[in-house]
């Protein structure tokens, strides 16, 4: 077989090749996160083993669509595997028509043959790589015409190998049709293959024994058959397994935003509450007092009742506090309302707190919360028990462990009695994996050190 024999047949599969080839190429010279080696490596496996290399990186990429993409879009199959699937059947489109022309050559029928193989395979070509939007031809109009080319081809081909050819014609148009015409494209495609072997049995039926062409009918019609509703099998199952795995995306994704709005609106509750209850309760018992220290006369009375309002006044204070870091939101950005609540905190108790900080973890918000509320209550106890006038806070990361060190130069205590406060900082700290430890000599202030496991790094989140 000499190549000016098949060259119109080869001229389109050779010029579509060499142009996947080279976009495919360009695509990886413009893509920055691929590394030096791989990159090579790729481009080198492309241009070496052409559409079959395009094909594996295909399959070896990622196969589910953007979280954004309709049901509509997933059905119609553009995503990655569909693309390889049609590389490998335009390979096997092209080894079988090579293969019918080699066996048909000096027939009478050969021009008709090559011309109509031509068509067909153009017409594969033209469905498969052109996007809809583009098309001038409609949709079910060059799958159908692939198909019904395929009855000719049967009829005049000898090789006896043409149920492949409408194989490889109904799984092209079934790879890059929805679900619904891919159906009618299977029963086209068998329809396709029993008329044409029939028209050619039939153009046999004066100079051939009968027996074995009316057995290799059925019998290839059962293959052609089996092999069509196998590959619509196999599409389904991709499409609906897409669909799931979207769809568990969006459930997740869902749940993920209740449960945030959840927190979100007990937290604000609780603040609520904390305000409109306790903090009026507070700012009533000072006004109380202050009224009642302007009333008596005795001095150590009076001293006592100043004592008593500076104390409530503390409370109150320590209160919006609390209120304040419960609404800080520690989920949106944990260092920024860390910082915003020791603003807070120095302004409203006048402790000289200083901070240093050698991570850039990105807490999620159950840590956040556990470390503010630790800090909160840190810089309360400082105050309220160890009269302290500073404090110092450091925070760092060693081997996927977040530590806190909050230490103060209070009075401090040669006995430890943890408090309710403490006790719920402990609780919640190893609730999550994590450790406190307290420290104090008296004369000497106090130590806190917590650890609790960190998530990613602010350079690691995509």
């Amino acid at each position: 077989m000499r190549i000016t024999e098949v060259w119109p047949f080869l001229l389109p599969a050779v010029l579509t090749q060499l142009w996947m080839q080279v976009l495919t190429i360009a695509e990886s010279l413009r893509e920055k996160s691929q590394k030096p080696l791989h990159r090579t490596l790729y481009i080198a496996s492309i241009a070496i083993f052409g559409l079959a290399a395009i094909s594996f990186h295909l399959f070896r990429a990622e196969r589910t669509p953007p979280q954004n993409t309709t049901y509509a879009e997933v059905e119609r199959a553009t995503h990655l595997t569909s693309k390889g699937i049609f590389f490998l059947l335009f390979i096997a489109y092209q080894v079988m028509g090579l293969h019918m022309l080699t066996e048909d050559i000096g027939t009478k029928d050969y021009p008709a043959l090559l011309v109509l193989l031509t068509l067909s395979f153009l017409a594969m070509l033209l469905h498969n790589l052109i996007p809809e939007n583009k098309r001038v031809i409609p949709e079910p109009i060059l799958p159908m015409l692939q198909l019904l080319l395929c009855i000719p081809i049967q009829y005049m081909d000898t090789s006896g190998d043409n149920l492949f050819l409408v194989i490889i014609a109904g799984f092209s148009a079934i790879n890059h049709a929805s679900l619904s015409r891919a159906r009618a494209y299977g029963i086209f495609a068998l329809g396709a293959y029993i008329l044409g072997s029939i028209a050619g049995i039939l153009s046999s039926a004066g100079h051939a024994d009968m027996s074995p062409l009316l057995r290799y009918f059925f019998v290839n019609t059962l293959v052609v058959l089996l092999a069509l509703i196998a590959f619509y099998t196999l599409k389904k199952q991709m499409i609906t397994s897409v669909k799931l795995e979207s769809a568990l995306n969006t459930v997740n994704e869902q749940a993920e935003q209740l449960k945030g709005l959840a927190v979100a609106e007990e937290r604000n509750r609780m603040a609520a509450d904390m305000h409109d209850t306790v903090g009026h309760t507070l700012t009533s018992a000072v006004l109380a007092l202050e009224a009642a220290e302007a009333l008596v006369a005795t001095p150590e009375v009076k001293r006592k009742l100043h004592q008593g309002t500076e104390q409530v006044r503390r409370g109150l204070a320590e209160l919006r506090a609390s209120v304040r870091a419960e609404r800080a939101r520690p989920e949106a950005d944990f260092h920024a309302a860390l910082d915003q609540l020791l603003t807070e905190m120095r302004r409203d108790t006048a402790l000289d707190i200083h901070v240093v900080v050698e991570s850039e973890v990105v807490l999620p918000p159950l840590q956040a919360g556990i470390l503010l509320s630790a800090v909160k209550e840190c810089v309360t106890n400082a105050i309220r028990h160890g009269q302290a006038t500073h404090a110092d806070i450091l925070m760092a990361e060693h081997r996927g462990q977040l530590g806190l060190a909050f230490t103060d130069n209070g009075t401090g205590s040669s006995l430890i009695q943890p408090g309710s406060g403490l006790s719920i900082m402990r609780e919640r700290v190893e609730g999550i994996g994590g450790r406190m430890e307290v420290r104090s000599a008296l004369g000497e202030g106090f130590t806190v050190n917590l650890t609790i496991p960190v998530g990613e790094k602010k350079g690691d989140v995509r």
